[in-house]
């Protein structure tokens, strides 16, 4: 610092990664500081903070808080431009100061630092050597992208295998989105193979139930609505998941307790309402013109099953592969639809079976 009674510091980059004891650190400070800040001694006013403001080229988020140091350039708090503004132009930077608390050395973690900064709402958070000295800030913007970081690198942490299933996906998706075709398509046949031999177990159970199709034709004009609806819900749920655990909103350790129980109660109040108009529309199409009171049940409890099936499965088997080190984005919905298809028309030939008393 060549001038410590008022200084603007401009950096040619990010700090360097070793700490103060020469070690380097998983995730320091420093490695997200910058020296770009406004600073003032404290025997310095109000006018003095408005006039280097005024003349400094930082941009607003910066020069928003101006740091206070003594003429040994410790830190003793931080002032507001906006307090500065409003105060006496000849109050001293050492009575508007506060915040002298507020700060982090370069060697603690990032992670934590960029809480604090989100935490107390500050446009920058002071970064201190062991000294106490000012040695630079953490900006804003650059705490939100630490957390994000941090966020989906614990899931995958939390998974079990840490930066190796990060890697495998940016690979996995590379290789789906610009590699060779012989990778996506061999991936994408291999589960689209198993939701062939799934329809044709689909096509089974329409072939057992054959009977009751015969004896009552207007159960055909649903088939298309129960299946649709679920594959519309699973496609929902297993987006969900996935947009989820890439920005660190689903934790999987937290899976069984939390997420599956949320999603399932999602998938209740989705299918009761869903199943509820879904029933009173079949009953004043087909079932009361066709003298069948029992259809509007079948079609609204079919529903109802298909929805929440669909729901659970969406966040279940994306989660099952990935355990198992699968590619859940290709393998995902061939299963979830072939599942789904088979016990939803499982569930709704059974129940038309029984409640409208049909021979299967």
């Amino acid at each position: 610092m060549t001038n410590n009674s008022m200084t603007e510091i401009h950096s040619v980059g990010i700090a360097s990664a070793i700490d103060a004891h020469g070690i380097t650190t998983h995730n320091p400070v420093h490695e997200v500081m910058h020296d770009d800040y406004l600073a003032v001694t404290s025997d310095k006013t109000a006018a003095d903070i408005i006039e280097q403001v005024r003349n400094s080229s930082l941009d607003a988020q910066v020069t928003a808080v101006v740091c206070v140091i003594d003429s040994d350039n410790r830190y003793q708090g931080f002032v507001r431009l906006a307090e500065a503004l409003r105060s006496d132009p000849q109050v001293s930077a050492k009575e508007l100061a506060t915040g002298a608390d507020l700060y982090v050395y370069n060697d603690e973690d990032r992670e934590q630092a960029a809480r604090l900064l989100q935490r107390r709402d500050l446009p920058i958070l002071p970064v201190l050597d062991e000294q106490h000295h000012l040695a630079g800030i953490i900006r804003f913007d650059d705490a939100m992208d630490v957390l994000e970081e941090e966020a989906s690198e614990d899931v995958y942490k939390k998974a079990g295998v840490g930066s190796l299933t990060r890697a495998q996906e940016i690979v996995r998706s590379e290789r789906l989105t610009q590699g060779s075709l012989k990778y996506p398509f061999g991936v994408r046949l291999a589960f689209l193979c198993v939701a062939l031999a799934g329809g044709m177990a689909v096509g089974g159970v329409v072939e057992h139930f054959e009977g009751v199709l015969e004896a009552l034709v207007a159960l055909a004009i649903f088939v298309p609505v129960i299946m649709d609806m679920g594959g519309n819900v699973g496609t929902q749920s297993s987006t969900i998941f996935a947009r989820g655990v890439a920005l660190g909103h689903i934790r999987l350790e937290r899976f069984f307790r939390y997420h599956i129980l949320r999603e399932l109660a999602v998938g209740v109040m989705l299918g009761a309402v869903l199943g509820l108009a879904g029933g009173l529309i079949a009953y004043f199409w087909q079932g009361l013109p066709n003298d069948m009171p029992m259809l509007g049940p079948v079609i609204g409890l079919s529903l109802f099953a298909a929805v929440v099936l669909a729901c659970v499965l969406g966040f279940l088997l994306p989660w099952v592969l990935l355990k198992l080190g699968f590619d859940h984005a290709p393998g995902a919905d061939p299963f979830i639809t072939t599942i789904k298809d088979f016990s939803a028309l499982l569930i709704y030939f059974s129940l038309a079976a029984w409640l409208l008393g049909i021979e299967a």
